[in-house]
């Protein structure tokens, strides 16, 4: 895919936190002219940040649009402020291209606020499902929404990718081309948590070992915060969360003098805090929303080399030779203390040597081979 225009759907503003819809089309800006497009209320995340509204380049090729329209509160629960959103939804993007002179854009939706969108014109739709989105909603409403608008995605997509083989199960049954394309990381940033130069943030150095760290968001459905309570019932363990909350979540970790909530860091400092944990942890619930995750600090971690601990989440068995894994919640305190007991050098270099082939540059060129495989077929046979 080289010289096109794609329109991305977003589920969250560009300057939240780091995911795959940023890493994907980042690097296909550097071929193609993408344009971003931010949902108008918060999605997926818990609240729409602040930012400048309208049109902004944020790098060669690549520009972020924040919606401007009045839009209608209520959006997935409400059908009259969906019918009045839709409109303005088809209007606003509509305007937008129009404004930029694009007049049939490759449709790249991670997810859409209103069906409308797929009113316009466009090239080809792609569905990059990364996770099971009505999930994540506990109301009925919202989850009826979600679910419609994710089955029709899959219905109307030339292609869709997911990122986890649990997903793929789901989302076949819509759609016959549907692949699994796992997230990646930048495996070089994350390597450099092995370079003796680096220095470790003093918030971190003010914290004594053993240091166990967990790195990323926190939210109520997938973390598991009674482990994290038991792991700090041992006082000697120093339990370190460096990230932000999601929802109402912050309240439920333990407030004890041996769990440090350090807050959200830069990507760019995240591999010095790494080098600074002693062990990792991912405390997933066993749940219907874990078993379609495949979380981004999977290969993060593997990057660093630390030996981590992890639930027998579906995306954790898929490298489980290169984790403790804890199948029930009680080995989980005792895989930690193992885990920071480890000095097998070749153990480490063994989790790097893994990560090495699971790059953001290798996930999208898998995702373009797809394309350029089964779309070329499509448009051969004239379609479904």
């Amino acid at each position: 895919m080289t010289g096109e225009t794609i329109l991305c759907l977003a589920t969250q503003g560009w300057d939240e936190h780091w995911t795959p819809v940023q890493q994907v089309m980042s690097r296909l800006a550097a071929t193609n002219r993408v344009v971003y497009f931010e949902p108008f209320h918060g999605l997926m995340s818990p609240k729409r940040s602040a930012g400048v509204q309208g049109l902004r380049e944020v790098r060669d090729g690549l520009w972020v649009y924040r919606p401007t329209y009045p839009y209608l509160p209520g959006n997935m629960r409400s059908a009259a402020a969906r019918l009045a959103n839709g409109s303005m939804y088809r209007r606003e993007i509509a305007a937008l291209l129009g404004r930029m002179g694009i007049a049939k854009p490759w449709l790249w939706a991670y997810f859409a606020q209103n069906l409308s969108v797929l009113d316009l014109p466009f090239k080809n739709l792609i569905y990059d499902c990364v996770d099971d989105w009505p999930s994540f909603f506990p109301n009925p409403a919202e989850k009826r929404f979600v679910r419609r608008t994710d089955e029709q995605l899959c219905r109307r997509a030339g292609m869709v990718f997911v990122g986890s083989e649990p997903l793929l199960e789901k989302r076949k049954t819509f759609n016959d081309r549907t692949f699994v394309v796992n997230h990646a990381a930048d495996i070089s940033h994350f390597m450099s948590a092995a370079d003796p130069a680096l220095a470790i943030p003093s918030d971190l150095e003010a914290v004594p070992h053993p240091r166990i760290g967990f790195v990323g968001m926190v939210d109520e459905l997938r973390f598991d915060v009674g482990l994290i309570a038991k792991l700090a019932e041992n006082p000697e363990n120093q339990i370190v969360i460096v990230g932000g909350f999601m929802g109402d979540a912050r309240k439920r970790v333990p407030e004890r003098p041996n769990v440090h909530v350090l807050g959200m860091k830069p990507v760019a400092a995240l591999p010095a805090y790494l080098k600074g944990m002693d062990a990792l942890i991912m405390p997933y619930t066993m749940s219907e929303t874990t078993r379609y995750i495949f979380p981004l600090k999977l290969f993060e971690y593997l990057a660093t080399g630390k030996p981590v601990v992890a639930t027998p989440i579906s995306a954790v068995l898929t490298v489980r030779d290169y984790f403790y894994v804890a199948d029930s919640p009680g080995e989980f305190a005792g895989l930690v203390r193992l885990a920071l007991e480890e000095r097998d050098a070749a153990a480490q270099e063994r989790r790097r040597e893994k990560a090495r082939a699971h790059t953001w540059e290798a996930h999208v060129q898998r995702k373009l081979d797809l394309m350029a495989e089964h779309l070329l077929e499509l448009n051969a046979t004239g379609g479904r």
